[in-house]
């Protein structure tokens, strides 16, 4: 025929030509190779598919579309897993291409001694919006247990996301739906997509609508939302938000200098029968260089808050109507050191000092705040609603910035120094309860783009301890990365420290050695670690998985997988069975 061309004792690939007739990294053999030119499809006889002469796959028939394709509906290479929770399973992934806007990825798991998992992916386009769509649904256990609880078990996440602008305003709806019917089917399932994957722990039903005139600098934002949390440890696992309502503009004079002016009104319910109606005005004005011209940078700086409120069931919080006003004024000063060192290191010292003073009585704080350095020279240090720091204090501390053509070196420190000797209304963990707080700095240091380093703390005033240690390094060259992350939080009621680690060695220009972990230091115990090898070159990438997964739970057993991926480029992934223990 005029329209195909057949070919006998074939060999296929897409990969590149080897010198001295190397072997490809991939190819695939048949009896009989037929390109159907008005189809735009090729299809196999007796098709055996290897990896470096290595034969891993046969098919009596097998098809795919040719590179003329950018896609087109049909079945994906399937795969194989077995977990200790659930047995082995067989996937068959089918692609819907419905239209040139939309698509359908139907992915069903076949377990030997479970129910089948039905999952779905649905994505539409549409003009200056998105559609994204994932639902998952399963009879549950066939042999149930005191851990094994019965029933069916179901995931629908959606997001839908437009853009309504014009030269004067930019507005954006985005509507999120998030439903799981039992706390454990994320993990147990090993869920992951665009929308939702098995760490998710916080479900969120929302829908939000923004605004921003451009020409008269207004930002308005109506938002509906509930939270489901799928932790153990939680009292109620439901929260609400309706409506919340904030309405911001920003003010410049020429002047009389700079601000803003803030409402918002929300109406929140939590742990069962805890109601919150709250109207909150937030006005903040700033002003450089007051009363005449310095030497050094100058600012006064003024915040009013202005809270309303109804509860029902909240300690701390009167039911009556109530109005309460907070206020603060600061004054903050700085001087700017500069020194250049053979026109290639400059080096900038930044001293600073902030009076602050608040004649309001404020309400005890029960929540868990840690200050950072970027916030002990603002006003509004607990950025709560309904509760602002009294008194008056002095914030000292400096900025050190090193630059040079290679590096850069940032170091910031400061100590807020209060007029009372105490002031238990403010909760531990932000060390403002005492006359000197912690000293809280920041150092971050970026060598070459191919380091950085940033490290948060918080040590105690009388040098002997830390409260907060929070370490994020990167290093990534032609042959070693690694990603550190380290938090240590003292004074809360759950004490955390854990690290996560990721480590890659580069062997050649193919291949990587990785290995990742995350393990809790409090409980001395490892979340899991990830060991891999992965071989890239221009038409193949092949990879070796072990996983360690750690559970404390009555329900999820830990487990061990070792898998085996290969992904033809560009066809798609093959896996190998997931052998766990």
């Amino acid at each position: 025929k005029e329209n195909e061309t057949k070919f006998f004792k074939s060999n296929f690939t897409l990969c590149n030509y080897r010198d001295q007739d190397k072997c490809p990294p991939w190819q695939i053999l048949s009896t009989k190779m037929q390109h159907d030119k008005k189809k735009k499809t090729i299809y196999y006889d007796n098709a055996v598919v290897k990896l470096y002469d290595v034969p891993i796959f046969y098919s009596p028939k097998l098809a795919h579309p040719d590179h003329t394709v950018q896609r087109r509906s049909g079945f994906l290479i399937p795969s194989y897993s077995d977990t200790k929770n659930l047995g082995s399973a067989l996937h068959l992934p089918y692609f819907w291409a419905i239209g040139e806007d939309k698509d359908l990825t139907i992915n069903n798991r076949l377990f030997v001694s479970e129910h089948p998992l039905f999952l779905g992916d649905y994505r539409q386009a549409f003009k200056d919006a998105n559609l994204n769509v994932n639902f998952g649904y399963t009879e549950g256990y066939k042999k149930v247990s005191s851990k094994k609880q019965a029933g069916d078990k179901s995931h629908f996440f959606s997001k839908f996301s437009k853009d309504f602008n014009n030269d004067e305003i930019e507005n954006n709806l985005e509507i999120n739906l998030q439903h799981v019917s039992h706390k454990k089917y994320l993990k147990l399932y090993k869920i992951d997509s665009d929308l939702v994957n098995d760490d998710t722990n916080i479900l969120e039903n929302s829908l939000n609508l923004s605004s921003h005139n451009n020409d008269s600098d207004l930002f308005v934002d109506l938002k509906a939302s509930s939270f489901t949390s799928l932790a153990d440890n939680y009292n109620d696992k439901y929260e609400y938000f309706l409506p919340d309502i904030s309405l911001t503009k920003n003010l410049v004079s020429k002047n009389f200098g700079y601000g803003d002016i803030n409402t918002n009104m929300k109406i929140h319910n939590f742990d069962t029968n805890k109601t919150k109606k709250i109207l909150t005005n937030n006005f903040n004005w700033n002003l450089e260089q007051p009363f005449a011209e310095k030497k050094y940078n100058a600012t006064l700086l003024s915040s009013i808050k202005n809270f309303n409120y109804e509860t029902k069931n909240i300690k701390n919080f009167k039911e009556d109507t109530t109005s309460e006003l907070f206020g603060a004024i600061g004054y903050l000063a700085s001087l700017d050191l500069y020194k250049s060192k053979n026109k290639e290191i400059d080096q900038f010292l930044t001293p600073k000092i902030l009076l602050r003073t608040s004649p309001n009585k404020m309400k005890k704080e029960n929540s868990e705040i840690y200050l950072y350095n970027k916030d002990i020279f603002t006003l509004d240090r607990l950025g709560v609603d309904g509760n602002m720091e009294s008194g008056t204090n002095l914030t000292v501390g400096f900025d050190y910035e090193r630059l040079d053509q290679e590096k850069e070196f940032n170091f910031s420190i400061g100590q807020i120094i209060s007029e009372k000797k105490s002031n238990k209304d403010m909760p531990s963990s932000s060390s403002l309860d005492k006359r000197f707080s912690d000293i809280i700095g920041n150092l971050n240091y970026t060598n070459n783009k191919n380091f950085t380093f940033n490290y948060d703390y918080s040590l105690d005033q009388n040098y002997k301890e830390t409260n907060l240690n929070k370490i994020d390094a990167v290093f990534d060259n032609d042959f070693i990365g690694f990603n550190l992350n380290y938090l240590e939080e003292e004074k809360i009621n759950e004490e955390k420290e854990y690290v996560k680690s990721t480590f890659n060695i580069k062997k050649g220009n193919n291949g990587k050695f990785s290995l990742s972990s995350k393990r809790n230091l409090i409980t001395s115990s490892t979340e899991f670690y990830n060991l891999s090898y992965e071989y890239i070159n221009d038409c193949l990438r092949a990879g070796l998985v072990y996983r360690r997964e750690f559970y404390d739970d009555s329900e999820l057993e830990s487990e061990n997988t070792l898998m085996f991926k290969v992904t033809l480029t560009p066809f798609g992934q093959l896996s190998s069975p997931g052998f766990s223990q």
